[in-house]
């Protein structure tokens, strides 16, 4: 009729979007916006019922969906699912210098030791949680909980003796049979943080 096609399904007569490069790009959006926000930016369900009142088109629901992720007023204003986070439990002062450590890994660029072509990947960063004094030894491609150990009794121990605690992430060397065994001989209790940044 006068060129609009209609859909009709259970004698309801709604106007037919054609599946088009021009309609999808320029009709739909337009129809999503002006409807979308029309209704506050409401969710999807509302925003596809109020357009299946009057349009069709195939695959409206994804489309809908899809614009509904898009959108930054509905996202920042919609009720979140998530479970609320817990309350934060700071960590005790140590009352003694270097008897709370905590030991973290950071990536290098590229670097060669040129005297012993020794190539470097990560830094090991170890800081006393009451004086923040730190320690970062270079690590070489490959490095091992051994690696840590050596490290350990060669660069640490000199300075700071045996810790009575340390505190690091998740990384599998702090989970290893070597680096436990290592803790656990030297009576030293290990505190695993488990967030996605450094805890330095």
């Amino acid at each position: 009729m006068h060129g609009i096609l209609f859909y009709t399904c259970n004698e309801q007569v709604r106007i037919c979007v054609p599946n088009t490069p021009d309609c999808n790009s320029i009709i739909k959006v337009t129809l999503l916006k002006k409807i979308h926000i029309s209704l506050g930016h409401a969710g999807f369900t509302k925003t596809l019922h109020e357009l299946m009142n009057n349009f069709y088109w195939p695959k409206m629901a994804r489309d809908t969906w899809e614009y509904c992720k898009t959108c930054a007023v509905y996202q920042q204003a919609k009720n979140s699912t998530q479970k609320s986070y817990g309350l934060l439990h700071p960590l005790p002062i140590p009352s003694k210098p270097f008897t709370h450590l905590t030991m973290d890994f950071l990536a290098l660029p590229a670097i060669i030791y040129h005297a012993t072509k020794i190539h470097y990947s990560h830094m090991w960063t170890i800081v006393c949680r009451l004086t923040k004094y730190t320690l970062v030894l270079p690590l070489p491609d490959g490095y091992t909980a051994d690696t840590l150990v050596s490290l350990f009794m060669t660069h640490i121990y000199p300075h700071l003796r045996y810790p009575l605690d340390i505190i690091t992430d998740n990384d599998m060397l702090f989970h290893s049979t070597v680096w436990s065994g290592f803790c656990k001989l030297n009576s030293i209790s290990v505190r695993k943080l488990y967030i996605c940044t450094g805890i330095i």
